[in-house]
């Protein structure tokens, strides 16, 4: 990967967690509604971390030379989609797509190679994304082996 294409990637990766942010702030406010408390904390811990994470990722591209101008196309904010139902929002943050961001962000960290400060963010945040992975596997396992409604009592 080319550093002008760790670039690119770089910024959409801020655009991501923006728009995944803003998925997880409305699912845990459907969960608090529900009164799965446990699981709106959980979602609303990862939507407030991916929000700093998207707001590094756009300052570091700013430090890094790049004007707002610039930023315009990369940093549209994406589309998610919106779920209702707990085992959906898991399985969808689950998927092998959002799991392959890892070695994506592995890419991009070498590709960076020269750029200490940068490189440093994109290990902190494969090291995030793992810990999210970890976390929604064992959710998972959790649905498996107490059963969906257990789960979401549990989750009360």
């Amino acid at each position: 990967m080319t550093k002008e294409e760790a670039l690119k990637q770089f910024a959409e990766l801020g655009a991501a967690w923006f728009g995944n942010s803003k998925q997880h702030f409305a699912f845990s406010a459907y969960c608090r509604l529900q009164g799965w408390n446990k699981l709106a904390d959980k979602w609303k811990e990862e939507a407030e971390e991916e929000w700093e994470e998207a707001e590094e990722v756009l300052n570091r591209l700013v430090e890094l030379g790049c004007k707002p101008a610039d930023l315009q196309e990369a940093m549209k904010t994406m589309e998610f989609p919106f779920y209702d139902d707990p085992k959906q929002q898991i399985e969808s943050d689950y998927s092998p797509e959002a799991q392959d961001a890892i070695r994506m962000m592995s890419e991009m960290a070498n590709a960076f190679s020269d750029d200490y400060i940068t490189q440093k963010l994109i290990y902190k945040w494969i090291e995030g994304e793992k810990e999210h992975v970890a976390w929604m596997a064992q959710y998972l396992n959790y649905i498996d082996k107490l059963g969906y409604e257990n789960f979401l009592t549990a989750m009360m």
